[in-house]
């Protein structure tokens, strides 16, 4: 054998002794090499302070369906959000971000005021998006659910759960009475969606003009008092079902453009709309730029089995409670446009927190930093305008073919045989004199599915002040003044105003004009509350795709 071969055979010999040792973990000290595993992340001691006040929506999470008497036929004990959340699957929300805040241990990894605000606003955004996931068929049903996927009411009240959980977080780390209510408001804004909107740039992919347009949808609201069982407990809010819906869908339009839709939801609620939420979210969109809105919808929940399509939009604040008890606007002859009540008051049911910001009054004040001027101290009649008026596609929407397809739901009453009336609506209310109680009460036209003879529609008085535009003195007339006003801000020729869909929360009752059924306050849903909300979905989508195609003539 040659020395050459021999030499070749030993070291391969070595290498097979190398690779054996290796496979069996020997031939070396490998724990040298290996890397070090990760520090634990540092943490910092913290508590659960049960002790401290809830926030007036937070005292309902414990609060159940009536669950005795005449009209109920199940007794289910458990509050209502509870089995919301469990049949949704969104039980785990609420749950994860108080262990996120503050383990079992006593421990947490947020360590300081910035990673909180990170982490509230990451849960937010989560939140939000399972939300439009679920609706969107995205999430998948917990096991054996056959609930509904198309229902809001789960975002609503994981959201509340949420809430809970960070007021009563008590970090080792000092947090000021203003970090803990940015983390509070960062918290509302990302579960809202109102800032995961991303409005596409230039032309789609095949070369297609983009049509961008943002809605609005609203929580569910007239809830009830806290601790005491009620139906109001179950509502939905139909307009906050379709945003979840239509949240960054795409439609084709007539001309091959692509309508490509964005939404947010609002709360039930004065002080956030005081403080700008919504300005805030659609201002960025208001302004020049490859982003710019072509259409602003706002859209909320309004009359029985018609969609309004507001013409007049009201700066007026009237005497109902939001969602969180408060009443901005007293009653009686107080009750006048440049009312404002002053820091402390206790308006509302009982139990509610104190009027805390500047500018609670009848009147709505936009801020200034997308007004452009200051619009309170002193209160001016017509800096904002008393009435700002809606400039939707009317005539297509009123005579067009939304109503095609949808199936009317059981007990629900409109012409023809298909879907709901559509009208105009015109009506409004003013005070001749703004410093008198006295109002005059315009009515509509009354005409459904056409146009109205237009010498009929008379605009309000330019001397007069608000007291209801067209959809009334909450803040459903709110959302569309605020939105109207805020295009003519930046001056823009859009398709901006609002739609007033049908009230969806209708149950069976045993009767014909209630579809039949047996009544049953202890329900959650039934197939009639699921027909509704089906049908007021698809109708406003397809209201919404008519405003689209009206962007092709422009």
């Amino acid at each position: 054998m040659s020395r050459t071969r021999e030499a070749r055979i030993a070291h391969l010999s070595v290498l097979a002794a190398a690779v054996f040792l290796a496979s069996c973990g020997g031939g070396g000290d490998d724990d040298d090499d290996a890397p070090a595993p990760p520090p634990p992340a540092p943490t910092v001691a913290c508590s659960v302070d049960t002790s401290v006040t809830l926030a007036y929506e937070e005292r309902r999470l414990d609060t159940p369906l009536p669950n005795t008497g005449a009209n109920v036929t199940t007794n289910d004990t458990t509050p209502i959000a509870t089995r919301i959340l469990q049949a949704t699957g969104f039980d785990t929300f609420g749950p994860a971000f108080a262990t996120a805040l503050c383990g079992a241990n006593g421990r947490t990894e947020v360590t300081s005021y910035d990673q909180a605000l990170a982490m509230v606003k990451s849960k937010g955004t989560e939140l939000w998006r399972a939300a439009v996931d679920r609706v969107q068929g995205r999430r998948a049903q917990p096991a054996g659910s056959t609930y509904p996927r198309s229902d809001d009411r789960m975002l609503y009240w994981a959201r509340v759960q949420m809430t809970k959980a960070l007021r009563q977080w008590k970090p080792s780390f000092a947090l000021t009475d203003v970090q803990k209510e940015e983390l509070q408001w960062q918290l509302e804004r990302h579960s809202r969606g109102q800032l995961d909107i991303n409005l596409p740039e230039g032309n789609a992919p095949g070369g297609a003009k983009y049509r961008r347009m943002i809605m609005s949808g609203f929580d569910t609201f007239t809830l009830g008092v806290p601790g005491t069982p009620n139906t109001g407990l179950r509502n939905g809010n139909p307009s906050g079902a379709t945003a979840l819906e239509m949240d960054g869908r795409e439609f084709t339009l007539s001309d091959g453009s692509i309508l490509h839709v964005e939404s947010y939801i609002l709360p039930v609620s004065y002080d956030p709309f005081n403080l700008g939420m919504q300005e805030d979210t659609i201002g960025p969109y208001f302004r020049p730029g490859p982003k710019r809105v072509d259409a602003s919808i706002t859209i909320s929940q309004g009359s029985a089995n018609v969609f309004n399509i507001e013409a007049f939009n009201g700066r007026f604040h009237g005497p109902s409670a939001g969602n969180d008890g408060k009443i901005y606007c007293p009653a009686g002859n107080e009750r006048l446009p440049s009312t404002v009540l002053p820091i402390g008051t206790i308006s509302g049911t009982a139990g509610v927190d104190p009027i805390t910001l500047p500018n609670s009054g009848c009147d709505v004040y936009p801020p200034v930093r997308w007004l452009g001027y200051q619009s309170a101290n002193p209160w001016m009649k017509d800096f904002p305008p008393q009435f700002s008026n809606g400039t939707l596609p009317v005539p297509a929407m009123v005579t067009g073919s939304s109503r095609s397809g949808v199936i009317r739901p059981p007990g629900a009453t409109s012409q023809g045989t298909e879907g709901f009336d559509v009208t105009w609506h015109t009506n409004y209310t003013y005070f001749p004199d703004c410093t008198q109680p006295a109002t005059v009460s315009v009515p509509s036209n009354g005409v459904m599915n056409s146009m109205p003879d237009l010498a009929t529609v008379a605009p309000p008085p330019a001397t007069s002040c608000a007291r209801q535009g067209g959809g009334g003195d909450y803040l459903s007339n709110e959302s569309a003044y605020r939105n109207t006003v805020l295009r003519d801000v930046f001056a823009l020729d859009i398709p901006a105003g609002h739609i007033h869909v049908p009230v969806m929360t209708n149950f069976f009752g045993g009767t014909t004009a209630t579809g039949g059924g047996t009544r049953n306050d202890n329900a959650i849903t039934d197939a009639r509350f699921e027909a509704y909300r089906t049908a007021i979905v698809q109708q406003t989508k397809n209201l919404l795709v008519i405003i689209g195609n009206s962007l092709t003539f422009r």
